[in-house]
């Protein structure tokens, strides 16, 4: 099944000072690599860049985007089909913003489970989420 990763996972990942945390998020990256599960949807690559950009400067935000261009992880991006998709998830959810259910709609288009700690994808019905 595709895994698809959520911003949170990736900020977790560049960010968190906890060693078993780090240990869990370079262990799932691993795996979705090795396994050619990973699917990165580019809303989430910019929501990424400027998170890293704001916290460690454009330098270090550039050298992540060229390390997950060439991580192994799938890129999917926002085409009218999804945008349609992802639009009709915000209309049922209005308090979810709009780059979750671009990421949601990802997921349910790859048939797989997104990535993430963060609740409102709990509240889509039938959408799959792990975390590490």
């Amino acid at each position: 099944m595709k895994e698809v990763l959520d911003s949170r996972f990736l900020i977790t990942h560049y960010f968190s000072k906890d060693e078993a945390t780090l240990s869990r998020t370079r262990a799932k990256l691993a795996s979705l690599r090795r396994e050619r599960r990973g699917v990165l949807p580019t809303v989430v690559v910019a929501e990424v860049m400027n998170t890293v950009c704001q916290k460690a400067g454009r330098d270090e935000a550039r050298s992540r985007f060229r390390s997950l261009e060439h991580s192994g992880l799938e890129f999917a991006p926002l085409d009218p089909s999804l945008a349609r998709e992802a639009g009709l998830l915000k209309c049922a959810h209005r308090d979810i913003p709009m780059s979750d259910c671009i990421i949601a709609g990802t997921a349910f288009r790859m048939g797989g489970a997104v990535v993430s700690d963060d609740p409102h994808f709990s509240r889509i019905k039938g959408l799959r989420r792990t975390w590490i």
